[in-house]
């Protein structure tokens, strides 16, 4: 059985290697849409380890991998899951670094997806490179998934491969950021739900150039245009949103809550609109259903009808590619083992903790089952000016993943 003081002595020996395959990954710019130049350094990458790796790509140049390392014993199926795509960096970001440098100062490694996550991805895949190399066998198989489009919903990535029923596993590890000072990693263990959904309302449409008047013979919708029936249903919609915070419990995952994001409506600024589309972003707590929420906001809308009969509207909900609520069992093996792998590498046990937001391997707990916990590199500062991640939290990462595999499939 591999100790992990021999782990740490690997590790510690591979440093320069594993702080190339982040740098070159930091200096490959992967924006979501744009994910091709990161995706071929971490086939470069992969292909090192020297196992199988396939691709799959739903949209031209942004490919999802999965790479498979099949030990020579049968046994359960450990994942990594991450993604290569990240938020733009903006001209108004004001950096004192180059968003895609990799530039590495004062114990820190600088650029645009150091935190979200490419830190993780590459802290996964040197722990199973170092592994292989110290001639781990493991009692079952290691996947390492790296997909594109997951900051933007997962339709090209994670979605297609679970409806491909490519992803298999019994558990595993999100390398999302979990660390809360760049030195500590600790374990996020559940979010909330993040529940997207539409209104469209219809109004009395023309030329600006007249006015439109209730009862005209063409005015089915009482003279008013699309805008100001969205008013009205905005208006509906914020007081419930009101509600839900006044009413909702606080849990561990947060609370409740709702805002309308988004309304769009007319086609010139001389015409008045017929059709006006209102967008609503909904955070929902695992004591509640997308199906309770839907009728929340119907009832809004009904109310608004009592008032204006002529009020009409269409509700869709847009079950995917919201983000499900994700909880995974703090006594379940894959947890204990983390638990254990950090108290042995860093000192200390991580802290559990819960957030609001979510990711990606909330669908593949959705869909297949198995618990997969967030413990990765960086934190919350991301998508921002100067994203970083130390370089102790991302050798550590390297070295509690390899622990954990040992004690999972050892």
């Amino acid at each position: 059985m591999i100790t992990v003081e021999e782990i740490k002595k690997k590790v510690a020996d591979g440093k320069e290697e594993a702080l190339q395959c982040l740098v070159e990954a930091i200096q490959s710019p992967s924006p979501t849409g744009s994910e091709l130049p990161m995706a071929l350094t971490m086939k470069k990458w992969l292909d090192k380890l020297d196992i199988q790796v396939d691709t799959y790509e739903y949209q031209k140049d942004r490919p999802n991998f999965i790479a498979k390392w099949k030990g020579s014993q049968e046994g359960k199926t450990f994942l990594f899951n991450g993604h290569m795509d990240v938020f733009p960096a903006t001209e108004t970001e004001d950096p004192s670094y180059n968003a895609w440098s990799g530039e590495i100062k004062d114990g820190f490694v600088y650029g645009r997806g150091t935190s979200d996550m490419k830190g993780g991805d590459c802290a996964a895949l040197m722990a199973v490179k170092f592994l292989k190399e110290m001639g781990f066998d493991p009692k079952g198989s290691i996947v390492l998934n790296y997909v594109s489009d997951e900051e933007s919903g997962g339709e090209h990535g994670i979605l297609s491969l679970l409806k491909d029923n490519l992803i298999q596993a019994d558990f595993g590890i999100s390398m999302e950021p979990s660390s809360k000072d760049h030195h500590t990693t600790d374990l996020m263990i559940g979010h909330g739900g993040v529940y997207p959904c539409q209104v469209i309302v219809y109004g009395d449409g023309g030329h600006a150039a007249k006015p439109i008047k209730a009862g005209d013979k063409d005015n089915k919708y009482g003279g008013e245009d699309a805008i100001k029936k969205a008013m009205k249903a905005v208006a509906a919609l914020n007081k419930l949103a009101d509600e839900v915070i006044a009413k909702k419990p606080v849990t561990e995952y947060g609370q409740s809550h709702m805002a309308v994001t988004k309304i769009n409506a007319g086609i010139a600024v001389n015409n008045y609109p017929r059709r006006a589309e209102i967008c609503i972003d909904r955070r929902y707590m695992p004591n509640e259903t997308p199906e309770s929420v839907d009728a929340e906001i119907i009832a809004a809308l009904e109310e608004v009808k009592k008032t204006d009969p002529t009020f009409e509207y269409e509700f869709h909900n847009h079950y995917e590619p919201d983000t499900p609520v994700f909880v995974n069992d703090e006594n379940s093996e894959i947890v204990k083992a983390i638990d254990a792998s950090c108290e042995a590498v860093c000192g200390r046990k991580p802290k559990h903790f819960t957030k609001v937001g979510g990711c990606d391997v909330a669908y593949i707990k959705k869909a297949i089952g198995g618990d997969y916990p967030w413990f990765g590199p960086g934190t919350d500062e991301i998508a921002c000016a100067d994203e970083k991640v130390s370089i102790e939290n991302y050798l550590n990462c390297i070295m509690v993943y390899m622990a954990t595999l040992v004690k999972m499939l050892g």
